[in-house]
């Protein structure tokens, strides 16, 4: 009886040109394929063998490839699984994908090319990796910042679902002892005891489950998650033609924006990214802040106020003689109309109107007198270059790789609990039961407190895939996956 099972292939290498390009097959008809293409019957599992690889209907010569073979229990998806390492040419991986087509006229079994994650779910269902594993292998493959890399290597190899295994086995013991409450049910001693036992249990993972998920935190206060997978955002803003285009250009070494001597060119966001520190930093050239009856011009300086609000990190571009007018205790003491002039406020109003990092532009224009780096009273690190020269410019960046780094990489050392929204949105779900858990009195029915800890722990099991209500979640988490995974 043919296989119900299919046969799937695809290209698991990016696209060629390439030195090499691997073609995965992985189901029944791997072993059959391969014997078809190289007429070998005989294969050593997990070793490259050299083979001719022949189109199994014509048997014209394809290809002198690599081949290697993994037994059914011994392959990434657990499946019995060919692998084809190709020379990368673009018509060599076409031909061979178009001969395994041709094949399927050679057998009963099903054999088709693979869907966009479908080799990560059969190891999935065959239990070689768990949801959250999946999850961060999908993070891992989409990684452009070494913190992405991080983030996602934290989160896989079954770390991130011990995490959840160890909540959900803590939720059982509770629901256990609600269960010996029932079997003591005429003891009330024990009862009050095992009672205010399972209480203290569950306001213990409540309040683990609320730091995690940054309940209590303002949400200007980013996680170390959303900084990595995210970036950081670096506002440069002042007034009108003090180099902040060209900083920008120079930063992210290229024409980002345009650079003109007429004041007021920029009028809404110019935003590029670049990676330091290992994060992505997405820097922004503002509307330059002054006096101005322009609608347009207006409209762009209110956007740079909620920019620079909303900004992990607020630079200060201004000039030697816009610096040299401030106060000599610099910008921790601005009275108002100073905070007004040299555009150092954030639109909240929450802020002192220091800034987090000056930059002082046109050095070349500056005198010779040298202007302090720091002002007494605030950390407010000052920079001096002459960015039209290029000067200072690596300073600024490796500064700002430091200061990312510094901010940000020391809350990595710990396996993330929540690293999807899919996470967040079940465990949200269950702080409601634990909280409707802990609203009960000591003399609730018994049954109907256990059942919120059960649903509690059944939402947790849907976060590894453990407990699903519902398959719809797998085609939605899969179909992010690259064709070949």
């Amino acid at each position: 009886m043919a296989s119900a099972v299919p046969t799937i292939y695809a290209l698991a290498t990016g696209p060629p040109p390439s030195a090499i390009s691997i073609v995965r097959i992985a189901g029944p008809l791997a072993m059959p394929l391969g014997a078809a293409m190289t007429q070998a019957r005989e294969w050593v599992p997990r070793q490259l063998v050299k083979r001719t690889l022949r189109h199994p209907c014509t048997r014209e010569v394809l290809d002198d490839a690599l081949l290697a073979y993994f037994p059914p229990g011994q392959s990434f998806s657990g499946d019995a699984t060919l692998e084809l390492h190709l020379h990368g040419s673009p018509a060599v991986v076409r031909d061979v994908l178009a001969a395994l087509t041709d094949a399927r006229a050679l057998y009963d079994a099903p054999l088709r090319p693979a869907r966009p994650g479908e080799f990560t779910r059969r190891a999935f269902e065959q239990g070689r990796l768990d949801l959250t594993a999946c999850e961060a292998l999908d993070a891992l493959l989409h990684a452009e910042t070494s913190a992405q890399r991080r983030l996602a290597q934290q989160a896989g190899g079954g770390r991130q679902a011990q995490l959840y295994e160890d909540l959900r086995t803590k939720l059982l013991r509770s629901m256990a002892h609600l269960e010996a409450m029932l079997d003591f049910s005429d003891e009330d001693d024990i009862d009050a005891r095992l009672w205010d036992s399972v209480r203290a249990q569950v306001a213990d993972l409540r309040a683990y489950l609320a730091k995690e998920l940054q309940l209590d935190v303002p949400a200007s206060q980013r996680s170390y998650v959303d900084v990595a997978q995210h970036g950081v955002r670096v506002a440069l803003y002042g007034r009108p033609n003090v180099g902040k285009s060209s900083l920008l250009n120079q930063l992210v070494r290229r024409d980002a924006a345009i650079v003109s001597s007429h004041p007021g060119t920029t009028r809404d966001i110019i935003e590029a990214s670049m990676e330091l520190g290992g994060f992505r930093v997405t820097l922004a050239d503002t509307a330059g802040l002054r006096e101005s009856h322009d609608e347009v011009e207006q409209l762009g300086m209110q956007r740079t106020h909620m920019y620079v609000d909303a900004a992990d990190l607020a630079v200060l571009v201004c000039t030697p003689d816009e610096w040299a007018s401030l106060p000599p205790a610099g910008p921790t003491f601005l009275t108002p109309s100073e905070v007004e002039r040299v555009g150092l406020r954030r639109a909240s109003g929450a802020w002192d109107g220091v800034p987090d990092l000056v930059l002082i532009n046109k050095m070349d224009t500056a005198p010779v007198a040298p202007i302090p780096k720091r002002h007494a009273g605030h950390p407010c690190h000052v920079w001096h270059a002459s960015v039209a020269h290029a000067q200072g410019i690596d300073q600024i960046l490796e500064d700002l790789g430091t200061w990312v780094a510094q901010r940000y990489a020391t809350e990595a050392r710990t396996t993330p609990l929540v690293t999807q929204a899919r996470h967040r949105h079940l465990l949200l779900d269950v702080v409601t039961c634990l909280d409707a858990f802990l609203a009960m009195p000591p003399d609730a029915d018994i049954v109907v407190a256990a059942e919120e800890l059960r649903r509690a722990a059944q939402l947790l099991g849907e976060i590894t895939g453990h407990t699903l209500s519902s398959h719809d979640v797998l085609g939605e988490i899969f179909a992010r996956f690259c064709i070949g995974k």
